[in-house]
């Protein structure tokens, strides 16, 4: 996959190419279902997949904050559009000036001048252009004008709940702690990803060793213990984590407390991949460490019969 970012790079138009515009924040179920639709496309009639996305997120960049907002980082993202044979990412920084930039300003000067698009692809609810004013109709307006070609995807739903697909809905279930939705939303399980880091070493001396790490630049999940998948060098383990600051050891900063059972490798410094699977409780101040060290055997009763361990 061809990374472009149209804020470095003005002068350069990439050739018969097909276009999805959007955040795709988690690329849930929906996001798949539209950029499958636009690869398919492509290949049929001889065009160039692309994605045109933002960053930070729009609804970020006006709360003027991208901390713990996106569902994943922008590197995972960037990793799972390659994998779904994306050809190319558009990259463009939303600033003032794009968020000043009028719907029709959009379509001629970006779309059309910088990018020479043949074909876009959208979902029905897509909005753009200062105030949200720009729609598929607008779209389909300048189209006859432009001469690109334009379709419109129609909202695709959880087959169970026949909910649509949203980013907005993920966020909140994650904040939640309600991963058996998120999972089925996303088509795969949530992560949280990065180097194992020393903790306090408190917890072995219980004999129950925590690979540790601190949270990227992304949604954060309810405070609380959760049965967890983990990967490492390509394989799986099953575990139990605890995501919070850890008030009964006088915890100050939020980390992802992690033990993998059946496993005594040195993975200091080491990446991890740690996939939320469901909830257990959530986290609260014990009287004292012995309290704590009680629960956590039951936490770990709970956790090995929903692995079935």
């Amino acid at each position: 996959m061809k990374l472009h970012n149209l804020n470095t790079r003005k002068d350069f138009k990439i050739k018969n190419i097909s276009l999805c515009i959007g955040n795709f924040d988690g690329i849930h179920l929906g996001h798949q279902h539209l950029i499958k639709k636009i690869i398919n496309n492509s290949q049929s009639h001889n065009l160039k997949s692309a994605i045109l996305t933002f960053v930070p997120h729009p609804k970020a960049y006006f709360k003027r904050t991208d901390d713990n907002f996106n569902i994943m980082t922008n590197d995972d993202k960037k990793n799972f559009l390659k994998l779904l044979g994306v050809e190319n990412y558009i990259e463009y920084k939303f600033n003032k000036r794009l968020s000043t930039l009028d719907a029709k300003s959009f379509i001629e000067k970006i779309l059309v001048q910088q990018l020479n698009i043949k074909k876009i692809v959208v979902g029905r609810d897509f909005r753009f252009g200062k105030d949200r004013t720009g729609d598929t109709t607008l779209l389909k307006k300048l189209s006859r004008i432009y001469g690109y070609k334009l379709t419109v995807i129609g909202d695709v739903k959880n087959k169970k709940t026949n909910i649509k697909f949203s980013s907005s809905t993920i966020r909140r279930h994650i904040n939640e702690g309600s991963f058996e939705k998120v999972s089925q939303s996303l088509g795969r399980n949530w992560f949280m990803q990065g180097k194992i880091i020393k903790g306090n070493q408190k917890a072995r001396l219980i004999n129950f060793p925590t690979a540790n790490m601190k949270p990227g630049n992304h949604i954060l999940p309810k405070k609380g213990v959760y049965c967890v998948k983990i990967k490492f060098m390509g394989k799986y383990y099953r575990g139990i984590a605890n995501f919070g600051e850890r008030p009964t050891v006088k915890g100050m900063n939020l980390l992802l407390e992690t033990h993998i059972f059946e496993f005594t490798k040195n993975i200091y410094g080491k990446e991890l991949t740690v996939e939320f699977l469901t909830f257990i409780r959530p986290e609260k101040k014990f009287k004292d460490f012995k309290s704590l060290t009680n629960q956590i055997k039951k936490d770990v009763i709970k956790a090995k019969k929903y692995h079935k361990i």
